[in-house]
């Protein structure tokens, strides 16, 4: 009796996970919608703090202490960096502060595994809480870089779009469309300003906070002059092509400077390390016939 029990059991279980999976893999057209809005935000908005995520289970048991501590201003610094980042839907201040302890606490335990030096383990506890800033401000550096360096194309295609018919919220919308696959993170921006207008901000606020969240001298000159264009009734396909030529330009000149400083750099370890091999391949069987002559 009882194993036919448990049989029926079994199989209870077992049609419920399949159904639970059936379920989980076909969700409702409701669900599905959802999802799919989602997936076609991310899509556009590019990847999020997925290192973050796999610390999170550890440092939320903290929260309740972490939200207590006299660290505002920090935490603004923080919030504003992870903006720039690209990465404020992912992450809050004390989920960064939170991430800092639980790092501290790893890499201080692991140098007490391995090493069992006091000087050590200081340091690496420093290095622990050091790190996850070092990542959050080279992930907010590169993110600017990557800004700059697609700025020019972006910039001329919705430029084409402007001229083609399209006003410029809807250009906006094409080329988000367009590059969406790419996860550009200035394409990222454009979509956030353009959801920001259809909520009700106007074109200026919007084009304002888009500036401010990046933080990129490029950007500020951009903005500037599409409001001054729409304040003295400018042409705004003209403005956009003119802007891309600018940018384009611009970064030809920032890589034949990069170049040159480059060039520069090698002359130190060519000096140190490859003109004293040349010259002992070029001297050296004289040098030794020489001295065993």
């Amino acid at each position: 009796m009882l194993l036919d029990l448990l049989g029926v059991a079994g199989f209870l279980l077992f049609f419920l996970g399949v159904f639970f999976a059936a379920y989980t893999m076909f969700p409702p057209k409701e669900q599905q919608d959802i999802r799919k809005k989602l997936e076609d935000e991310d899509a556009v908005l590019g990847e999020g703090a997925q290192f973050i995520k796999i610390f999170r289970p550890f440092f939320q048991i903290l929260m309740p202490v972490i939200t207590r501590l006299p660290l505002q201003g920090y935490r603004a610094k923080i919030e504003k960096y992870a903006v720039t980042a690209g990465i404020e839907r992912e992450i809050t201040g004390d989920d960064f502060i939170g991430f800092q302890i639980t790092t501290a606490a790893l890499f201080t335990f692991m140098s007490l595994v391995f090493f069992k030096n006091t000087l050590v383990i200081i340091g690496a506890g420093i290095l622990g809480i050091g790190y996850p800033y070092l990542w959050l401000y080279d992930k907010r550096k590169k993110r600017q870089e990557a800004i700059v360096a697609s700025m020019p194309d972006v910039v001329d295609m919705l430029s084409l779009s402007v001229e083609a018919g399209l006003d410029f919220n809807s250009g906006i919308n094409k080329v988000c469309d367009i590059y969406k696959k790419n996860k550009d993170p200035f394409v990222a921006e454009l979509h956030l300003m353009s959801k920001s207008m259809r909520l009700g901000r106007s074109r200026e606020e919007a084009l304002r906070n888009m500036s401010d969240r990046v933080e990129l001298p490029e950007l500020y000159s951009f903005t500037s002059i599409l409001i001054q264009a729409e304040k003295m009734g400018s042409s705004i396909s003209d403005i956009l092509k003119s802007q891309a030529i600018r940018m384009r330009q611009e970064r030809f000149m920032k890589a034949e400077r990069a170049g040159a400083i480059a060039s520069q750099k090698l002359l130190v370890p060519m000096m140190l390390l490859i003109f004293p091999i040349i010259f002992i391949v070029i001297f050296g069987p004289y040098i030794l016939k020489f001295i065993y002559k």
